[in-house]
């Protein structure tokens, strides 16, 4: 008899092998031949050499398949083995549920049974387990509730058990054999297993004298059990009784798992309980195989009057109360909210080594998912690895599975930052010591206390009396004070203007005596965060995003002050977005060598973040194990009409009017109409021209844009919401969540002040957003077509993890379309949403698409990555015709390319990367280096913008590959764009109020045209209202600059902020430089009305001087380049206002 084993499961697979080694002594003359395939660690080795598992597989007599997790391309190696297979196949876990077959029963049996007993034709999940959540998704996209899969699961369980009793006999009998085999599987002990093999053997084996198996010894739903004596108790009085309540110690909780499958966290749960239990009385609560009941058992748990817990501290992956089958997650979080207290959500890596753990950049996309996102939701924090898999080897007859082992040091640091974490709930507040940290980058005195949407400076001041009034030993700091120290005081990094401070704090650090920029008021130190590499800012921007590149000692210093010196007992970054979270480790699951986790070390961490960048705050979340206090946008309004744009829809209501009254005017009034219609640049040709009633209509469309255009009024103070939630965590308690995104489109997401977290990745696309997408997708052909005359081959977009999370996939839905994919109809699951369009119901060939991403997106999105290559790899399936598949006929010209050059390269590594249409940068790495390029004016000519945006995301991210060099291929891949593509998604920016548009769009399109010699067409796709609209670039530029950036409302706006308004509206020229650097979309007319607004107007100008004269003079200083480099021929007059400008702001700086 032949039985193999292909699994995941470390725990059953190690039994497996006692039992082989115990069954051949006591039966040597029996023929039994037990073949394991470890296919966790060793999954790779498998898919390179796939005959053997296939073989073994399909020339079983019993077949046992466990591959929770595993990949594609595993399971359609193991697919294949079992559809050979003649014999009998348990399969443990959801994928492959529909291969069981076990005597007489099969899955297809099972359907049949439970229709007729009134249930669902599908047979649902028999074993409770799956590869995430297992909770499915609806038909419109959206989430449905999974809370009765559970009832479900456990209701068709019962049904086998009973009618396996009742007829012990036939299918009723092999029915209940395949739920009590995956009882033992999952729990996974000797007798456990003994009693598998034994029920197997005998049942199915013809080995009648085998003993008969034992009932399973796994304990169902949520009990108290001691890690080590393994007893267990059903009441915490109980519990106490044996384990000593101590008074006069705080009560942390610990949840793992009662169970070992598929691995065993026993080693790494013992650990976690040995350290805590030294400082705390420790309340162990295991979770076996989910009960209906117990989340209203666990808040028994948790909620005993006589032992209060302090801490809940999480070991299992999943949202708690809510697994692979699902469950009532938002049940969970009210228990959490209940309790007041930090959860703490440590995990555990089962699918590395501690060896491969050193050499990875982050945690693997499933465990990603399970073990930091979904926690998240739950406001779980300091989620990284306390244990890893030991060594192992599949190598020889006797492979030596690996275990689950604590990581010693991170088990340490856990514990210690806990620990912090709890003294906040001890401590009186006017005893406790809080270093607040701003940031001043770009260097220099026109850039102190920088942060997105932020009025940092009034921020201060109200953290500082709202602290006050809550108890804290500190005192109120006017702006203007804060400003005199940091800005006028030479308090700032690099200050160019003014002295450098004297008389501050210093501090030694490894023999080198560094400033610590900033000043305590009573116990809260507010400090400047250094520069992490100064020496970058005056030579190679790349030197300033090397990840290589540890930060100066400068910082390290700084940090340092703040841990050894000063004692904080909490550090709190203040708004969007300082460097820490940038420095050099891993991309998510810090160990103790990455440079974030060294210089926070055990301090609580939170950060006031912009509740409209999901992408950024994650990272800072992630990677600076912060607790994130969101803060929210300005305040928005319509932008309304001013000057020229006032007049020409006055004259246009002056035609109107006069087709009735006066005739005889209406020609000249079209004349005139004409030429301010032209001077403000809806329209073009001979100024000489009269308006069509076509251009009338252009004319009063884009007035109407114009005029109802939202735009932000000022910049955010922080409000007693955003105050509170801080100070609620300061004291320890638990910080309730809250989805960063976009207010305007969904108002849900308010109240600010909350911990924020990422919408759910696996709803990307909702229907909503593909639909929204694809719409944008058929107007950008559309509008290419009525351009060109001509049908596009390939296009390029920009996929980012901020555009995604706020929209909830918008590009995505355009991707989708181009490609002729589509979101599924019926329900599915989170991996199976996506369909390729049968190219009969096209009514046009299947596009090409290069994709551009940031790091923010690769770390955010690994499941949309891997989702839309799965897709490409079907589509290439196909082998569709070139008329019939842009994609597929570029690929193969690609492919051959590679052959030839690479006659050495595998087949299947050859088309993976000619099928690569994802390309980013590098692991570890987010952007590009064009935003130093333009801050510094460092470039000498255009092409050189282009040629570094492709040597920043040339980076492949293929099926098979992550983030490897394929610059060659990108180049080939951009011979075919027609178009670029980017979408404008919120209201609070305009493609000129961030510099990420310029960097990756624009950086794009020179990148384009310097391998085609040629421009693409560059649409911009506006998602911002309830119809979706495209656009030109030029034309998207003009409404931000018009409506915003030469706007008097938006001025005067930012003008209330003084210091930061004008620090705002520089960073605005900065960005109109970088589109006209990297697109040429920028007319010299909008150059000359920047210099008329902020040049000649005197009484703005002297404001602007007086507020912030260090960022004016940068504004005058890129009005100067613009001029230098081309792109406005300045008359005598603009010249003269510039120069005088920055002469008068230059004379008042150096008084």
């Amino acid at each position: 008899m032949k039985i193999t084993i292909t699994a995941v499961s470390v725990p059953a697979l190690r039994q497996i092998q006692a039992f082989r080694k115990r069954y051949e002594q006591q039966y040597p003359e029996d023929d039994l031949t037990i073949v394991c395939f470890y296919v966790a660690g060793q999954e790779q080795r498998y898919v390179l050499e796939p005959e053997k598992i296939i073989t073994d597989i399909a020339t079983a007599d019993v077949a046992v398949v466990d591959t929770m997790g595993a990949s594609e391309e595993l399971q359609e190696i193991v697919v294949k083995g079992l559809e050979a297979c003649k014999g009998h196949r348990i399969v443990i876990g959801n994928a492959l549920r529909d291969y069981i077959r076990l005597g007489s029963f099969s899955m297809g049996a099972m359907g049949k049974m439970m229709k007729g007993s009134g249930g669902k034709k599908d047979s649902g999940n028999v074993s409770g387990t799956s590869g995430t959540d297992g909770a499915e998704v609806s038909g419109n996209g959206e989430k449905k509730s999974s809370a009765g899969a559970l009832t479900k699961m456990h209701r068709m369980r019962r049904m086998a058990m009973m009618m396996g009793n009742v007829l012990p006999f036939g299918v009723t009998r092999d029915m209940k054999n395949v739920f009590l085999l995956i009882d033992y599987w999952q729990q996974a002990t000797r007798t456990d297993m003994e009693s598998f093999m034994h029920l197997i053997l005998r049942q199915y084996g013809g080995r009648k004298l085998l003993p008969k198996e034992k009932p399973c010894t796994m304990e169902y739903g949520v009990y108290l059990k001691d890690p080590f004596s393994m007893e267990t108790w059903d009441t915490p009085a109980k519990f106490w009784k044996k384990a000593a309540f101590d008074s006069q110690r705080e009560t942390v909780a610990l949840l793992f798992y009662g169970h070992s499958y598929p691995n065993d966290f026993l080693p790494v749960v013992q650990a976690l309980a040995e350290k805590l239990g030294e400082r705390y009385n420790l309340l162990p609560i295991a979770f076996s195989q989910n009960e209906d009941g117990d989340l209203k058992k666990l808040r028994a748990f948790l909620t005993q009057k006589k032992t209060p817990v302090s801490a809940v501290v999480n070991l299992m992956p999943f949202r708690l109360g809510a697994g692979p089958m699902g469950g009532d997650a938002d049940q969970a979080v009210e228990i959490l909210k209940e309790l007041d207290v930090p959860y703490f959500k440590p995990f555990c890596l089962t699918r590395v080594s501690g060896e491969e753990w050193e050499r990875a950049d982050a945690v693997n996309p499933g465990e990603f998912l399970i073990s930091i996102l979904l926690p998240e939701l739950d406001g779980g924090i300091l989620t990284f690895p306390v244990g890893v898999m030991g060594s192992g080897s599949t190598e020889g007859e006797e492979p030596v599975f690996p275990q689950l082992e604590p990581i010693a040091e991170r088990v340490d640091i856990f514990v210690a930052r806990l620990s912090r974490m709890l003294e906040l709930r001890k401590k009186k507040r006017e005893e406790k010591r809080l270093a607040v940290i701003f940031y001043n980058y770009p260097p220099g005195e026109s850039n102190v206390f920088g942060g997105a949407f932020l009025d940092t400076f009034a921020s201060a001041f109200r953290l500082l009396e709202g602290l006050k009034e809550a108890g804290y030993d500190t005192e109120g700091r006017s702006p203007e004070e804060l400003q005199e120290v940091f800005v006028t005081g030479g308090h700032c990094n690099l200050p160019q203007w003014c002295e450098e401070g004297e008389g501050g704090i210093t501090w030694e650090f490894e023999g080198e005596e560094y400033p610590i920029r900033g000043i305590c008021v009573g116990n809260v130190f507010l400090g400047l965060q250094p520069l992490r590499d100064p020496e970058g800012e005056s030579g190679d921007p790349g030197r300033y995003h090397d990840r290589n590149r540890k930060p100066s000692g400068e910082y390290q210093a700084f940090y340092h002050w703040i841990r050894e010196r000063f004692q904080a007992d909490a550090m709190i970054h203040f708004g969007t977005h300082g460097t820490l979270e940038f420095l050099p480790g891993k991309d998510n699951g810090m160990t103790g060598s990455c440079w974030p986790d060294q210089l926070v070390g055990e301090i609580p961490h939170f950060y006031y973040y912009y509740i409209g960048n999901p992408s950024e705050a994650m990272i800072a979340k992630r990677r600076s194990l912060a607790t994130l206090v969101s803060y929210q946008a300005p305040e928005l309004k319509k932008s309304g009409l001013y000057g020229d744009y006032q007049e020409l829809r006055e004259m246009i209501g002056e035609y109107r009017e006069s087709i009735q009254s006066a005739p005889e005017r209406c020609g000249d009034l079209l004349l005139n109409i004409a030429k301010a219609g032209k001077s403000c640049g809806f329209l073009e040709g001979d100024s000489g021209e009269n308006c069509s009633e076509k251009d009338l209509d252009l004319l009063e469309e884009r007035l109407y844009e114009y005029e109802n255009s939202l735009i932000t009024d000022g910049l955010h103070e922080i409000n007693e919401t955003e105050l509170n939630g801080l100070v609620h965590g300061l004291d320890g308690g638990y910080v309730p969540v809250g989805t960063a995104g976009d207010v305007v489109k969904n108002p849900s997401i308010l109240p600010s002040g909350r911990n924020l977290v990422q919408f759910d990745p696996r709803l990307v696309p909702t229907r909503t957003a593909c639909e929204r997408g694809m719409k944008a997708a058929q107007l950008s052909v559309e509008a290419y077509h009525e351009k060109t005359g001509t049908y596009p081959d390939t296009t390029a977009l920009i996929l980012w993890g901020l555009e995604t999370s706020r929209s909830q996939g918008e590009t995505i839905g355009q991707i989708l379309y181009y490609l002729g994919i589509r979101l599924k109809t019926e329900k599915s699951s989170y991996d199976d949403r996506l369909e390729v369009i049968p190219t009969e119901e096209l009514d046009r060939p299947r596009m090409d698409v290069v994709i551009h991403i940031c790091g923010f997106f690769r770390d955010m999105y690994p499941n949309l990555i891997n989702n839309l290559n799965a897709m490409l790899r079907q589509i290439l399936r196909l082998e569709e015709g070139p008329e019939k598949s842009y994609f597929t006929a570029n690929t193969r010209k690609m492919a051959e390319e590679i052959q030839r050059s690479h006659p050495e390269m595998e087949e299947r590594e050859v088309w993976d990367l000619a099928s690569c249409r994802i390309f980013g940068p590098k692991e570890g790495e987010y952007g590009t280096r064009l935003t130093d390029v333009v801050r510094k004016g460092s470039w000498k000519d255009a092409a050189e913008i282009g040629s570094s945006f492709t040597e920043d995301l040339s980076y492949g991210y293929s099926f098979r590959r992550r983030g490897v060099k394929a610059e060659e291929v990108l180049a080939g891949q951009y011979d075919h764009v027609d178009f670029i593509s980017q979408v404008r998604n919120n209201v609070e920016y305009e493609l000129t109020d961030l510099d990420h548009y310029y960097e990756f769009y624009g950086g794009l399109a020179r990148a384009v045209e310097n391998k085609k010699g040629s421009k693409p067409v560059m649409l911009v796709a506006d998602t911002t209202g309830e119809a979706v609209k495209v656009q030109d670039l030029k034309s998207s530029l003009e409404r931000g600059i018009a409506t915003r950036l030469l706007n008097p409302e938006w001025i005067q706006g930012m003008m209330r902020h003084d210091y930061h308004g004008v620090q705002q509206i520089a960073k605005r020229f900065e960005n109109v430089m970088g589109f006209a650097a990297s697109t040429d979309a920028v007319t010299g007319e909008t150059f000359s009305r920047m210099t008329r607004c902020y040049a000649g107007d005197e009484k703005l100008r002297k404001q602007m001087q007086q507020s912030n004269k260090w960022a004016y003079m940068k504004m005058m200083e890129r009005l100067m380049e613009a001029r230098n480099r081309g792109y406005f021929d300045a008359t005598e007059e603009e010249l003269s206002q510039i120069r005088e400008a920055y002469l008068e702001a230059e004379g008042e700086a150096e008084e």
